[in-house]
């Protein structure tokens, strides 16, 4: 067996191994369809400009799920391509017998994944037959699994989208969603919706897991993007938790399926995207229009607040930054 022939074998290996995982693993996607998925983005982010209200990124979801398919394709047909060349007289046209060259053997490697079954040219003994036969079932399992790839994912982005219209009613900034709640005597206005956005927000960390891709499925607005979104409430959720006067702060049963929703969220998010948290978050927590109020305890300075939190915070912020956006729009106001 010659070097060709192995580098065939082991790409055939490795491209199986990807659309296995990345179609059917509940564990994210493949070794290959992650680090591209990364490295398309960044070139797709780098394009734009890195700003998030551009339209471009949002065909970065589809055109990503469109050249996935398309390497998976293109490295299996030149795995078989690899395999037949490197063994001349694996093929040879049907009627002459002469020995297949190579763009014969691209051809009928092309037909073979696509499982078209032309005839002018055949597989020259029972070993090559048997290839043959694998490589074109596996052309018809790729193409079939891709299908059906599709579906879900476009399934979970709507879902992906609604979260963020769902996460926006509750307000357009941090101190918005905690006035918001008020209610002149508690935060119940919040606290009665928290199971259902917890739940919501597993259920998307969840399609995270299972569909990493949709992460690229970018929405401009920066009213209902999800990323903005979540971030504005994890900010709402530290001053309710450390901000608010004791007295005033909502029990902490009452959040508790928040914050083990958020944890969720960051421990998936850190697996999928690879995030490599370098970004401080030495901004401070905007809390003025809620001092206006009297909610606020001036005697808690941003030190006190506990490190777990002040993580997250800078989680997020290199988020939004991977996502094109800036810190300080979590505080601006978009129609």
């Amino acid at each position: 067996m010659n070097i060709l022939s192995i580098l065939g074998i082991l790409i055939y290996l490795l491209i199986v191994l990807d659309v296995i995982q990345t179609t059917l693993s509940l564990q994210g996607g493949g070794w290959l369809t992650s680090r591209f998925s990364h490295f398309f983005w960044k070139g797709f982010l780098n394009i734009s400009g890195k700003d998030g209200s551009s339209k471009f990124l949002s065909h970065a979801g589809y055109i990503l799920l469109i050249a996935i398919v398309i390497i998976w394709v293109f490295a299996l047909w030149s795995s078989m391509v690899l395999i037949l060349y490197s063994n001349p007289g694996s093929i040879i046209q049907s009627s002459t017998k002469t020995t297949a060259g190579l763009l014969e053997v691209i051809y009928y490697s092309g037909f073979t994944l696509s499982t078209l079954g032309v005839g002018d040219f055949i597989a020259a003994g029972n070993y090559w037959r048997l290839l043959t036969t694998i490589y074109s079932f596996t052309g018809l399992i790729l193409l079939t699994m891709s299908v059906t790839y599709f579906i879900p994912v476009l399934s979970a982005v709507i879902d992906q989208q609604k979260l963020g219209i769902k996460l926006s009613t509750l307000g357009s900034t941090p101190q918005e969603i905690v006035l918001n709640s008020w209610n002149k005597k508690d935060f119940s206005r919040l606290t009665n919706k928290i199971d259902d956005i917890s739940d919501s927000i597993i259920k998307y960390s969840q399609h995270h897991r299972t569909y990493p891709v949709i992460h690229y499925f970018h929405n401009p607005n920066q009213s209902n993007n999800v990323v903005l979104q979540l971030a504005r409430l994890y900010e709402a959720l530290v001053i309710l938790t450390h901000k608010i006067k004791k007295e005033k702060q909502p029990p902490l049963e009452d959040i508790r399926p928040l914050i083990v929703a958020f944890e969720n969220y960051f421990k998936i998010i850190s697996e999928v995207t690879h995030i490599n948290i370098k970004e401080k978050n030495t901004a401070k927590i905007s809390v003025a229009i809620l001092q206006e109020h009297g909610l606020v305890s001036t005697t808690i300075e941003q030190k006190d607040i506990e490190e777990k939190f002040m993580k997250k915070r800078r989680f997020f912020k290199t988020l939004l930054l991977q996502d094109g956006w800036k810190w300080t729009q979590l505080e601006e106001k978009k129609p």
